[in-house]
């Protein structure tokens, strides 16, 4: 469990600060045990030949792209999708239909992305630290988007929207040196390792790579939740 898992070398100050944001979520053992998201493939051509037309995109892309740690991210999907409620599960064949995605489809395309690119991708999903004006403006968004989407499906969105925190998925990169670079796909840039407090702060971080991963200072383990 996420609580279980507290870092020794935590400064108490800090741990309390974010056990007294933990407390006052209602949905926190819901991210905690939440499967990080994938995109169903119904082993069929509507699929495939949504997944390649995808991937051919993504290829033409690159052309020009700029690159950050040598590495070319997937920056573009942000003009591909709005970012705002999906509802899941979700398979490519209905993906490509969409135009509105959430974070977590936004991960998803962008392993997919770096994995054609030959690198080693991996779902992550983190906690991050928002102030209530921000929360309150998102949960009325979903809220709008949600109700649109339910006049054609019954399907629930996630609740990943917190009073001060707020579940997210990420993209973590596996380096041949075992040094972990972790990629907001949704926002379009790179997490650094250093721990910082305030607006967007990353609390906590999960990740499922099978093997063991450095990041700055912390070491990554598979299905693990570290504070940061």
């Amino acid at each position: 469990m996420f609580s279980d898992a507290v870092n020794k070398d935590i400064k108490p100050g800090r741990y309390a600060l974010v056990q007294d944001l933990v407390e006052k979520e209602e949905h926190f053992h819901r991210w905690i045990e939440h499967p990080s998201s994938s995109i169903l493939h119904h082993e069929a051509s509507c699929c495939e030949e949504a997944r390649l037309w995808f991937l051919a995109y993504a290829r033409s892309m690159e052309i020009g792209a700029p690159s950050q740690f040598n590495i070319k991210a997937p920056t573009w999907l942000s003009d591909l999708f709005t970012w705002g409620p999906t509802e899941w599960p979700i398979s490519w064949c209905q993906l490509v239909r969409e135009d509105v995605v959430d974070c977590g489809v936004f991960a998803a395309l962008a392993r997919e992305v770096f994995k054609a690119s030959g690198l080693q991708a991996h779902p992550a999903q983190a906690l991050l630290s928002y102030n209530e004006t921000c929360t309150r403006h998102w949960r009325d968004l979903w809220k709008v988007g949600s109700s649109d989407k339910k006049q054609k499906s019954d399907r629930e969105t996630f609740p990943w929207i917190g009073s001060e925190i707020v579940y997210h998925e990420l993209c973590v990169l596996e380096g041949p040196d075992g040094e972990a670079k972790v990629y907001d796909s949704t926002w379009g840039n790179w997490y650094l390792p250093q721990p910082r407090i305030g607006f967007g702060a990353l609390l906590a971080l999960r990740t499922e790579c099978p093997r063991l991963l450095r990041w700055g200072g912390k070491t990554m383990s598979c299905g693990e939740w570290i504070e940061l």
